[in-house]
C-alpha cells in the first residue's frame, strides 16, 4: 500500500510527467526490441550463422552473469519488470557488442587483404555492398552526389598531365603515306587516320580542346587518340576526357576481377607479364552483377545469364570488341569469346534513350528515384565505326547522353561510375620491359597499377597484334 506522504507527491506530479512515467516502459521495451533486431539483422548480413552463434554465445554469457548477480543480490525475492528491463538491456549489448566486433573484424580484414591504393572509403564502401548493406550506401551517395554541375563554363581541361606532356598533338592527313625509315603497314590494310577536330561549345575554346592528340601506337601506326572538351553547353562546368580506339592493329581482351567475378580463370584479375610488350591501353568495364539485369559469358562459362535487348559489350574470336543490343547488332550464337551487359543501351541511334528507359525501371545509377552527379564512364561507337572511351563529370544520366551525342557517339554504352572505378591507362614500356600507367584524365586516381597487379573488377584490355605471342591467355 502506498504511503500518504507518497501518495500526495504522486497526486501533485504534473499530468505530463506521469504519463511519461508510464510510457517508460513502453519506449524503452520498443528501442530494446529495435536494438536487438537490428543487431541480429546486421550479423546475419555479415557473417550468416557464424555470426549469429558468436552472438548468441555472447548474449548467453551476459545473461548468466546478470542472473547470477541478481541471485547472490536479492535471494529468492520475485524479478520486477524494472529488474526484466535491465536483464533485457544486458542481452540487448551483448548482441550490440556482437555485432560490431563481427563487423569490425571482417571490415578489417578486407581492407587488409585489399591493401590497394584505393580511397579507404571506397573500399570500405565494397565491403558493405559485398555484405548487403547495398541499400543504405545507395541512399547515403544519394543524399552526397546531390549537387548539379555549374552552368559557368570550367577554365581548364582535364587529360592528365603526364599524358600531355609526353605528346604532342597530332596533324597527320587521312590515310598519310609513312615516312620513309618506318617500315609501312601491309598493302591490304590502310593507315589509321586520326580523327577530325570536335566542334567546340564555348568561346574562346580552351587550349587543346577538341584537338586530338595521338596517345598510343600499334603496328607501328597510331592506335589511339585523346582530347578533352566541354560538351555541355547547358552546364560549361561539365568536362570529358574522350579517347578514340582504332582497332585495326589492336586485339581486344576481357579479364575478369578477383572480387567480381571471382573465381578462377586464365584471363584472371591482371595482366599477365608475358603480354606487357603488347599492352596498348585498359580500361574499366560496368556495374556490379546486382545493380544489372544483363549477363556475363567470358571463356565458355555463362556466370549470369544474357538477356536480349540489353547493351552489350562483345569480343569476338578475331579479338574485336563491338557494342550495340544483344539480339539486334549481336546475336549470341556461341561464337564470341566475351560478352558483358550493362544497363540499355544508353544512346542508341544518336538519340539519348535515359527517358524512355528511366520509365522502364532503368535508373543508370540514380538511387532512390534521385539523380546522383558524379563521374561517368562508356564506351561508344562513333559514326566511322571507331570506339571511343570517355569520362564525364560530373552529370546526372541525361546530362550524360547529350555529352556522348555531342562528341559523335551514335551508340553508347554506360560502364562504372563515380569515385575512382572510372579509368582508363595507357603504358609507357620502358626499356626493362616494365609497364608505367597513365591516366587518361587526371580526375581518376589511387591504384595506378590495378590492372597490372590486381583487379577487384572485371577490365578490358587492348594489344598490339603485331607484338603478341603465338599463344597467350588470350586464346582462352
Amino acid at each position: 500500500m502506498t504511503s500518504p506522504p507518497a501518495r500526495a507527491a504522486n497526486e501533485s506530479m504534473p499530468a505530463l510527467r506521469r504519463a511519461a512515467r508510464r510510457l517508460r516502459p513502453w519506449v524503452s521495451l520498443t528501442l530494446l526490441v529495435g536494438l536487438t533486431a537490428t543487431a541480429i539483422w546486421g550479423m546475419w548480413l555479415t557473417g550468416g550463422l557464424g555470426a549469429l552463434a558468436t552472438g548468441a554465445l555472447l548474449a548467453m554469457a551476459a545473461l548468466a552473469v546478470t542472473l547470477s548477480r541478481h541471485r547472490l543480490g536479492q535471494g529468492s525475492a520475485g524479478v520486477s519488470s524494472a529488474r526484466q528491463r535491465r536483464t533485457g538491456w544486458v542481452v540487448a549489448g551483448a548482441l550490440v557488442v556482437a555485432f560490431g566486433l563481427w563487423n569490425a573484424t571482417s571490415l578489417l580484414l578486407y581492407v587488409t587483404r585489399h591493401n590497394t591504393a584505393d580511397p579507404l572509403q571506397q573500399r570500405m564502401a565494397t565491403w558493405g555492398r559485398d555484405h548487403g548493406y547495398g541499400p543504405i550506401i545507395d541512399w547515403l551517395e544519394a543524399q552526397t552526389y546531390d549537387q548539379p554541375p555549374s552552368v559557368e563554363p570550367a577554365d581548364e581541361l582535364s587529360l592528365d598531365d603526364e599524358l600531355t606532356a609526353r605528346t604532342t598533338t597530332t596533324t597527320t592527313p587521312a590515310n598519310p603515306e609513312p615516312p620513309e625509315s618506318t617500315a609501312p603497314p601491309p598493302t591490304t590494310i590502310p593507315v589509321p587516320a586520326a580523327p577530325a577536330p570536335l566542334p567546340t561549345w564555348f568561346a574562346p575554346a580552351l587550349a587543346g580542346e577538341g584537338q586530338w592528340t595521338a596517345i598510343a601506337t600499334a603496328g607501328g601506326q597510331p592506335a589511339v587518340w585523346a582530347t578533352s572538351i566541354r560538351p555541355f553547353p547547358a552546364a560549361g562546368g561539365v568536362v570529358a576526357s574522350m579517347a578514340v580506339i582504332d582497332q585495326t592493329y589492336l586485339r581486344a581482351a576481357m579479364f575478369n576481377g578477383d572480387e567480381e567475378p571471382g573465381g578462377s580463370w586464365t584471363r584472371d584479375d591482371h595482366v599477365p607479364t608475358e603480354l606487357y610488350a603488347s599492352l596498348v591501353v585498359a580500361m574499366n568495364s560496368g556495374f556490379r552483377f546486382e545493380h544489372i539485369r544483363g549477363g556475363y559469358v567470358t571463356e565458355g562459362q555463362v556466370l549470369k545469364p544474357l538477356l536480349v535487348g540489353e547493351a552489350t559489350i562483345a569480343i569476338g574470336r578475331d579479338g574485336k570488341m563491338v557494342i550495340g543490343e544483344l539480339g539486334r547488332e549481336i546475336v549470341d550464337d556461341g561464337s564470341w569469346v566475351s560478352i558483358r551487359q550493362n544497363l540499355k543501351l544508353m544512346v542508341d541511334g544518336g538519340v539519348s534513350m535515359v527517358g524512355a528507359e528511366s520509365t522502364r525501371d532503368v535508373w543508370w545509377g540514380a538511387d532512390y528515384g534521385r539523380e546522383v552527379y558524379v563521374n561517368r564512364s562508356a564506351v561508344c561507337e562513333l559514326g566511322d565505326g571507331r570506339l571511343a572511351y570517355l569520362l564525364v563529370g560530373k552529370v546526372d544520366a541525361g546530362q550524360m547522353a547529350q555529352s556522348l551525342i555531342n562528341v559523335g557517339c551514335v551508340k553508347a554504352v554506360q560502364l562504372d561510375i563515380n569515385g575512382t572505378w572510372p579509368n582508363f591507362f595507357t603504358f609507357v614500356h620502358n626499356a626493362d620491359g616494365s609497364l608505367q600507367p597513365v591516366f587518361l584524365d587526371r580526375r581518376m586516381g589511387s591504384n595506378t597499377y590495378r590492372y597490372l597487379r590486381k583487379s577487384a573488377k572485371e577490365f578490358f584490355a587492348f594489344f598490339d597484334v603485331t607484338l603478341l605471342p603465338a599463344a597467350s591467355v588470350l586464346d582462352a
